[in-house]
C-alpha cells in the first residue's frame, strides 16, 4: 500500500516539473532581449523588432527593451514608433540613457533641433562621459551657429577619446570658421600625428595654412595630399590654388596642376 501510495505522487511531481519547463523556460526573456540587440548590431532590423517584442510580451516593464525596439524601429525608418518606445522606455526608466540619446536622433530627423539637444543634455547630465552624446550635441550646437558651445563638447570628447579622430577632426573645421587658425592647426598636427599616411588630415591643415595666409606650408600639405592619394583631383585643385597665389596666375606649374585635376575628374 506505502509502494502504491508514493508511485502516483512521484509521477504528479515529474509532470509538474515539465509543464513549469514549458510554460516558463529559463532565461527566454534575456534570450530574447540578448538576441534582438546582436541583429541590431547586424542591422537587421525587422530581425530585432521581433525579438524585443517577445521580450516585451515576457516583461511589459522592460525600459531596456522598450528603448533597444526604439532605436530598431529608427533602424526601419518608422520614426513615429520608434518616438512612442523611447517615451514608453522613459516612463518606466526616466534614467536610461538609450532612450534619450535614440529620442534625439528621432527629434534630430524631425528638424526639432531643440529639443534633441534637451535630451543629449539629459543623458549627459546621467552620464557625463557619454562621448557619443557629446559628439552629437557638439554637432547640433554647430549647426545652430554656436560654435563655442560645440568647441566645448569636442574638447570634452577629445579628452575622454584622445586616440579617436572625428573630435578632433570637428573641432578644428570649427575653429578654422572662427578664424582661430593655430588652435585648428593643432587638432590638424595631432590628426596627422595619429595617422601619418591619413591624406584628409594633411587637405584639412594645407586649407587652414591658406586660410591662415600661410602658403608655402599650405602648398607643402597638399603635395603631400598628392603623394598620398595621386588619383585624387582635389589635391591638384588646391596646390593650384596655392601656386598662383605664389607664382602668379601664369605659373607653370599651376597650369600643370590643373591638366592633372581634369585628368581624374575635377
Amino acid at each position: 500500500m506505502t509502494l502504491f501510495a508514493r508511485k502516483p505522487l512521484m509521477l504528479g511531481f515529474q509532470s509538474l516539473v515539465i509543464l513549469l519547463a514549458i510554460s516558463c523556460p529559463p532565461g527566454a526573456q534575456a534570450d530574447a532581449y540578448k538576441t534582438g540587440v546582436d541583429l541590431l548590431q547586424k542591422v537587421d532590423c525587422r530581425g530585432a523588432i521581433t525579438q524585443f517584442n517577445k521580450a516585451i510580451a515576457q516583461d511589459p516593464k522592460n525600459a531596456k527593451a522598450f528603448a533597444k525596439r526604439g532605436e530598431a524601429h529608427y533602424c526601419n525608418g518608422q520614426t513615429a514608433k520608434a518616438l512612442l518606445d523611447f517615451n514608453k522606455a522613459l516612463l518606466l526608466d526616466p534614467k536610461n540613457l538609450d532612450a534619450y540619446y535614440g529620442r534625439s536622433r528621432v527629434y534630430s530627423s524631425k528638424n526639432d533641433f531643440n529639443s534633441a539637444i534637451k535630451d543629449l543634455s539629459k543623458a549627459l547630465n546621467i552620464s557625463p562621459n557619454y562621448i557619443e552624446a557629446l559628439g552629437d550635441r557638439g554637432m547640433l550646437y554647430k549647426n545652430q551657429g554656436n560654435y563655442q558651445a560645440a568647441v566645448d563638447d569636442f574638447s570634452k570628447a577629445v579628452v575622454l577619446g584622445p586616440k579617436q579622430r572625428w573630435p578632433l577632426v570637428q573641432r578644428g573645421l570649427i575653429l578654422v570658421d572662427m578664424k582661430k587658425y593655430d588652435e585648428a592647426l593643432a587638432d590638424f598636427d595631432s590628426i596627422v600625428k595619429l595617422n601619418p599616411k591619413d591624406f584628409d588630415g594633411y587637405e584639412m591643415r594645407g586649407k587652414a595654412y591658406e586660410k591662415k595666409g600661410d602658403l608655402k606650408k599650405a602648398c607643402e600639405d597638399f603635395s603631400e595630399v598628392i603623394k598620398l592619394n595621386p588619383d585624387y583631383a582635389g589635391g591638384y585643385v588646391y596646390r593650384a590654388r596655392v601656386l598662383e597665389k605664389l607664382e602668379g596666375k601664369d605659373s607653370a606649374n599651376a597650369k600643370a596642376d590643373r591638366e592633372m585635376a581634369k585628368k581624374y575628374g575635377a
